[in-house]
């Protein structure tokens, strides 16, 4: 296959925009933007098909979607440095589990990790209020063993 195409989907929030997921269809990528530019956490929201020829090396970059026209419309995409590694970093994803990265709702990965650390606490909190017992209320029987 000589031509890819791929569908990212772009967000702007404080000012930065940042790819969210990126899909092999068209119609895919759309309903996810609007499904975000819905939930009402992000300024603007965009789809940008990016089409890449491996055989000349050349990529082209189309507006396919966009909702900056309320805050400012801003006709430029993210500079082309970028699109390589992120088209590369973020796997094309189907229609029925679209994954969400670091920037949008928390995953499974993020709870695991929570619960994870949050045992750990309980652990060192739990050890600590052992030695402080075992100091104050045996701290007699310590010195008899040694």
């Amino acid at each position: 296959m000589a031509v890819q195409t791929l569908y990212e989907v772009h967000t702007l929030k404080g000012g930065s925009w940042a790819v969210d997921s990126t899909y092999p269809d068209r119609d895919t990528a759309i309903d996810v933007a609007k499904s975000l530019h819905g939930e009402k956490q992000f300024n603007a929201v965009k789809v940008i098909k990016d089409t890449f020829d491996e055989v000349t090396g050349s990529g082209k970059e189309i507006v396919v979607f966009d909702t900056t026209s309320k805050v400012g419309r801003d006709k430029t995409p993210p500079p082309a440095a970028e699109q390589p590694a992120a088209a590369a970093a973020a796997p094309a994803r189907s229609a029925s589990a679209p994954a969400r990265g670091a920037k949008g709702k928390n995953t499974k990965g993020d709870y695991a990790m929570a619960a994870k650390v949050t045992l750990l606490l309980v652990l060192i909190l739990a050890g600590g209020l052992g030695t402080i017992y075992l100091l104050h209320y045996a701290g007699g029987n310590f010195q008899k063993l040694f």
